[in-house]
């Protein structure tokens, strides 16, 4: 899988300086601020004076669903303030959650009906239907050199040497954990994949729930295994080759390894009670109101440490490490990919409009610098010089897994094919994550999903 090459020591260099000099202690300056872009950006985005611009009416899909809080509520943010500075311009937003979002593309590309603003996903499952089928716009990329996107991200986003979306943030799977559970019950953090199991037991001996995860939605499962596995064979990259035909799960040893690691925790309750029907809400909210120990989930969950819908002793004390190491595999080895973000629709009637917005949406003072300093995720685009020293203390351990990444799985292994493919890839893991199949039934299984991609 692809590596992130990221320069990265401006950025530290910054952060340190502005960590440094704070006297804040990790608490967030900016909490409870709203969202706006700045008077910089309003300048540039404002119409021609003298000319009274036509009306313009732009439908915006999105997977950001909770428009209250988060990403979401920032995406909603920029939205007005774009609307308000160009009165002629009206954005319409549909907003759903990720799988009912996905069912629904499938309904507008069926009768050519995009919306003129959709969110894409850079991985070939996404967005590649859609480009061989001629319904996205091919961007202009010289329009966006002002936007900073960091090195490679736009990668998923293209084909052919054309660029026909633009990443909104940069994700990676990390283990979220309750500081207070853990030093209540005198257990320390998981430094390696053996004292990860050895705490999960601890923990369910004292009638605590070790892990949460999403596991009813399934996506977030085969992320788990990819770190599972890459933690026996040292490199990412192994999974791509079984994706190409160039060997098999059945039958390798480190793969078996990896299987019979997620049994082990199965078997041993490692996973929270009823996880296997818990969505996305359900497993956040399991974390955040102090019921789960950890919560294995992506980078853009920053937000729990500034979440005023969670106890305040939780929000003092969740913490993020990257998944544990092993004798082969590093904490520096990241599970870590560019992952939601927007494109236009070819057949839109407004695509100058469509760019126009995207424009000033991803004008560093807006998206990345939003997104940042309400601990709402990491951008895709560089960030070093919104750094302000009164990040959270969740948010900085963010960073520091961020920037001492060496090495990154790049696309998900169940974005790397056909639906069919990811549905078998997730139903799969939620039989072995659930206890329902064997590893080697499991590995079995990984190879049927590999044979409907030739």
């Amino acid at each position: 899988m692809r590596k992130i090459w990221i320069t990265l020591v401006a950025m530290l260099m910054v952060f340190s300086v502005a960590a440094c000099s704070s006297g804040n202690n990790g608490t967030n300056g900016n909490k409870g601020a709203s969202p706006s872009p700045t008077n910089e950006t309003k300048e540039t985005a404002a119409p021609d004076e003298g000319k009274k611009a036509d009306p313009v009416t732009l439908k915006f899909f999105t997977a950001l669903a909770d428009r209250s809080n988060g990403a979401g509520k920032i995406e909603q943010a920029i939205i007005d303030s774009y609307m308000a500075e160009n009165p002629n311009v009206k954005i319409e937003v549909e907003a759903l959650q990720d799988e009912p979002y996905k069912a629904k593309i499938k309904v507008y590309a069926s009768t050519d009906a995009l919306p003129d603003i959709i969110q894409a996903w850079g991985q070939t499952s996404f967005i590649k239907p859609l480009i061989d089928n001629n319904m996205l716009l091919e961007l202009n990329e010289s329009e966006f050199d002002s936007s900073n996107f960091v090195p490679g991200a736009k990668d998923g986003f293209s084909q052919d040497g054309k660029l026909y979306g633009l990443p909104r943030g940069t994700d990676f799977l990390v283990i979220y954990y309750n500081k207070k559970l853990f030093d209540d019950n005198g257990l320390s953090v998981p430094t390696t994949t053996a004292e990860l199991l050895e705490v999960s037991k601890q923990l369910r001996a004292k009638g605590i729930n070790p892990i949460a995860t999403n596991a009813m939605e399934g996506w977030s499962l085969p992320i788990w295994f990819e770190y599972a596995a890459q933690r026996h064979t040292g490199d990412f990259n192994k999974m791509d080759a079984v994706l190409k035909g160039e060997g098999k799960f059945s039958g390798d040893a480190d793969f078996l390894a990896a299987a019979q690691d997620i049994a082990a925790l199965a078997e041993n309750k490692g996973l929270a009670d009823g996880f296997l029907t818990a969505d996305y809400g359900t497993s956040r909210n399991l974390f955040g109101q102090g019921q789960a120990a950890m919560y294995v989930m992506g980078n853009w969950e920053a937000g729990l440490a500034t979440d005023e819908n969670f106890p305040e002793e939780f929000r003092n004390n969740v913490g993020a490490i990257s998944y544990p190491a092993s004798d082969k595999g590093k904490a520096t080895d990241v599970a870590a990919w560019y992952g939601g973000g927007y494109s236009v629709s070819k057949t839109s009637k407004n695509t100058e409009a469509a760019v126009a917005f995207l424009k000033y949406f991803f004008a560093p003072e807006n998206w990345a610098k939003q997104v940042w300093e309400t601990g709402s995720g990491t951008p895709a685009q560089k960030f070093d010089q919104f750094l302000t020293g009164n990040e959270t203390a969740l948010q900085k351990q963010l960073v520091d897994i961020f920037s001492a990444m060496t090495s990154s799985s790049g696309t998900p292994v169940h974005d790397n094919g056909t639906d069919e493919f990811k549905t078998k890839v997730m139903e799969a893991h939620q039989k072995l994550f659930g206890k329902q199949i064997t590893p080697e039934q499991f590995l079995t299984e990984m190879d049927a999903a590999v044979a409907v991609l030739k």
